[in-house]
């Protein structure tokens, strides 16, 4: 294996023509599975320099966020926190310092793992990724870009620069949630996202995503369907909460049951209403 430090997307887009080359960012994700013999790149091209990838700027109604802007330098953005409030909080509890240190937005995405943490934020936000390749440049919605676990609609010789955001433009009362085997460091067994807003008990606006259930992080569109100018009441919770747990298709593993997974995602998604009724 050859390792290459590049400092251009001109230098990238050279690096990734060559069959078996793989970009290196922080790492988090990729050299663990080097380690574990998952991954075998020929080429390793570390981007962790390119200056053009790295930083948080609004401008024109659009927040865009370098792919390899490393996630505690995400915290720190007073743009993110202010306009981003779920996305930072989400962040917070990604990993460790270490880990959030060295690791970046775009990293988590190419990754692809269905309990992405990023993931769920980045979809409630309605975040598209800003794909380049050697003849053209892409904007996919992160909803379309992620189509399986490890898997993602980049094709051979595209790299992620970006991801952009739209700035929103109504105040949303932010949840999230996941459950796991511990406190700290932990994959999601099932995790809720939700950008709600109501007027009194009325929903004028409700945005649910979850992880860990599907093949994909994904938004519950029945579920906001459903709630569109509802009344939050027990009976509006009960249905609710029954309605998230049928939208997801979680499997059965070590970790957890797919039966407790949903049985997490009702009681996750009623705990976001109430907790905006409050």
């Amino acid at each position: 294996m050859r390792y290459v430090r590049v400092e251009t997307v001109s230098e990238i887009l050279d690096g990734l023509q060559e069959d078996g080359a793989r970009l290196l960012a922080g790492g988090t994700d990729l050299i663990v599975k080097m380690r574990s013999g998952l991954a075998a790149p020929t080429l390793l091209i570390d981007v962790s320099g390119v200056a053009s990838l790295q930083g948080v700027v609004e401008a024109d109604g659009v927040i865009e966020i370098g792919a390899t802007t490393p996630e505690e330098d995400l915290l720190a953005s007073p743009v993110l926190r202010d306009r981003l409030p779920l996305l930072t909080a989400v962040l917070r509890v990604l990993g460790s310092v270490q880990i959030r240190t060295r690791g970046t937005l775009g990293g988590n995405l190419v990754n692809a793992s269905p309990a992405a943490d990023s993931a769920v934020p980045l979809l409630l936000y309605d975040a598209e990724v800003v794909l380049v390749g050697r003849e053209r440049q892409r904007v996919l919605p992160v909803e379309r870009f992620l189509l399986g676990p490890g898997k993602t609609d980049l094709e051979p010789g595209e790299f992620v620069r970006a991801v952009r955001v739209p700035t929103p433009q109504e105040p949303f009362a932010p949840f999230f949630h996941k459950v796991g085997k511990r406190r700290a460091l932990t994959i999601a067994i099932a995790s809720v996202g939700g950008l709600i807003r109501l007027k009194g008990k009325r929903v004028l606006e409700a945005r649910f995503a979850a992880g860990s259930v599907a093949p994909v992080p994904l938004r519950l569109r029945q579920v906001e369907e459903a709630l569109r100018g509802a009344i939050l009441g027990e009976e509006t919770l009960r249905a609710t909460a029954q309605l998230a747990k049928d939208s997801v298709s979680p499997i059965s593993d070590v970790r957890a049951s797919a039966d407790y997974r949903r049985s997490v995602v009702g009681s996750l998604v009623a705990r976001a209403l109430r907790s905006a009724l409050a």
